[in-house]
Parts: structure tokens; sequence; C-alpha cells
């Protein structure tokens, strides 16, 4: 009998198949991988918004002014707070600035934004269907809260920020600077 020297048909063609067959598998584990990354993106992007803007909410309640010349009087309702704080400015340096903190909407959705001077708002906090502040006057015995605090000579000691998020309501704790 001759030798046989290549491939027969067949046997080309179920090469073909388990080829493709292995590379319609690699390009749904890609599209599965990619999906996955984009979905770590995005979360990694939430939380570092969520970070951030946290970060700036904790700063210019801690550097906040009162009772200075050139300094507002603190005010403070359930949905917005106005005060002096120190702000940084572009050159790295602390500049004073009027802040507002407020509940607003942004395509329908509730944030919590700052308002320094009459720059455009900076959203700090997203992902909550209602907020409302809070304002500590007194520590002992477990604090004593005010959902107002008039214009005055003195700040709280802290502002509660209440997030109702779904089933729970988180609250955001901040600290307020030294007190005039």
């Amino acid at each position: 009998m001759p030798r046989r020297d290549g491939f027969t048909l067949i046997e080309m063609l179920v090469a073909l198949v388990v080829g493709s067959i292995v590379l319609l598998g690699a390009e749904h584990v890609l599209a599965a991988l990619t999906d996955e990354a984009q979905v770590i993106a995005a979360r990694a992007l939430h939380a570092d918004r969520e970070a951030n803007g946290e970060g700036v909410l904790r700063a210019l309640v801690g550097r906040l002014e009162i009772g200075t010349a050139g300094s507002i009087p603190f005010s403070g309702d359930s949905g917005a707070v106005r005060f002096s704080s120190w702000c940084e400015v572009p050159a790295s340096w602390l500049e004073r600035c009027a802040v507002t903190l407020a509940f607003d909407s942004i395509d329908r959705q509730p944030v919590l934004v700052a308002r320094l001077d009459h720059a455009a708002p900076i959203v700090l906090v997203r992902g909550f269907s209602r907020g409302a502040f809070r304002y500590l006057e007194s520590a002992a015995a477990g604090g004593q809260w005010f959902e107002q605090w008039g214009t005055g000579i003195t700040a709280p000691l802290g502002i509660g920020a209440l997030l109702d998020r779904g089933a729970r309501t988180d609250t955001l704790l901040l600290r307020v600077g030294p007190r005039g």
C-alpha cells in the first residue's frame, strides 16, 4: 500500500471545527472579562468619587471660621448650612471663602453639594434618596442635636448629614473645627 502524506478533507474539516469552537469559547471568556473589568472600573470610580467628596466635606467643615472679621455667621437648617471656611485654591494655599452645603437634585437624583463663593456646585455625596442636616450642640449624655442653627457667634460641635439609603439611614458625622 502506498504511503500517504498530508491530511484528508475530513481531517481538515474536523480540525477547523475544533479550532472554531476554541476561538468562540475564548471570545466569550474575553467578553466576560471585559464586562467584569468595566464593572470593577465603575465601582472604583464611584468609590473614589465618594471618598474625594467626603474628604472635601470634612476639610471644609474642619476649617470652619467664625467670629473673626470678614467671616459670615454660621447658620443652618435641615436642608442647607452656610459658614465661612478656608478653601484650597489652585495655587496650593488657603483662602477664606463662603461655603453653602445643601441637599440638591441633579438629573432627578438627590445629591449633597458644596457651593464655594460664587463657583459652580461641587457634588460631594450621591447615592441616597433623602438627606437632612442636624447640629450637635452638646455631646453630654449622648448628645443634644438640633434641626436648625440660627446665626450667632458660635458654631455647633458637629454637623450630622443624615442620608436615607433604602432601608437604612447613614449618618455622616462632621467635626467642626475650632469654635469661635
